[in-house]
């Protein structure tokens, strides 16, 4: 492992582009049969949730990982990032997960599987 391996995670997020899916990476995104009971905020907290996921990977990483969250809409850099494009033509559920540049989850913030895939990257997984 080389001495300076940052790895980065970036979490990109459009809240207004609707959600094709829940955000709970069940997997039923036509939402037939599939309840998840009357929470209003089940995805608004995104942004929390990518600061919980910054904290966990600091702990289990400590100055070995850059976590970032972009609001799409809100950040100016937002017009000009393909993630953009993907996330408004609901291509993809809201949110999409890169690491090191490359996609790796749409539609929730799988933490226990992003710590694993940050591990194997640091050569520790």
């Amino acid at each position: 492992m080389p001495a300076a391996a940052i790895v980065e995670v970036v979490v990109y997020d459009a809240p207004s582009a609707g959600s094709s899916g829940c955000g709970c990476g069940c997997g039923h995104h036509d939402h037939q049969g599939h309840d998840h009971g009357a929470d209003p905020l089940a995805g608004a907290n995104l942004e929390f949730q990518t600061r919980a996921l910054a904290m966990t990977l600091e702990s289990s990483f400590p100055g070995r990982v850059r976590v970032d969250y972009i609001n799409v809409f809100k950040d100016p850099r937002g017009p000009g990032l393909p993630q953009t494009a993907l996330l408004t033509s609901l291509a993809y559920p809201t949110s999409l997960v890169y690491i090191n540049g490359q996609g790796r989850f749409a539609g929730a913030l799988p933490v226990e599987r992003i710590r694993e895939e940050v591990g194997r990257i640091l050569g520790e997984g």
